[in-house]
């Protein structure tokens, strides 16, 4: 019986801590909504993302983009998306 009853406990637990897991926007599909947000943006030469500064928390996906401007200068933007809502959250200067 304390067999059963430990299984149940760590099947449990492993579905809690899975649950974020769970959040049906990926990393890529994430990239893809920041992706096309930023680009609305027609002053915008290209956009390319620091996939190494990419992190990713239970609740958010925040991705860092290079921005090259039309005028040849760049910029940096962390783009946030919302894993439950499936939405880019904010994009702003990265400091």
């Amino acid at each position: 019986m304390t067999r059963v009853s430990s299984l149940i406990l760590l099947s449990a637990a492993s579905i809690l801590l899975a649950a974020p897991a769970l959040a049906k926007v990926s990393v890529q599909s994430g990239e893809n909504l920041c992706k096309s947000e930023i680009a609305k943006d027609p002053a915008l030469k290209s956009v390319k993302v620091d996939k190494d500064s990419t992190k990713a928390t239970g609740a958010a996906f925040v991705y860092l983009f290079k921005v090259k401007n039309a005028d040849d200068s760049s910029a940096k933007l962390l783009c946030t998306v919302d894993r439950n809502t499936e939405t880019v959250s904010s994009v702003k200067p990265a400091s």
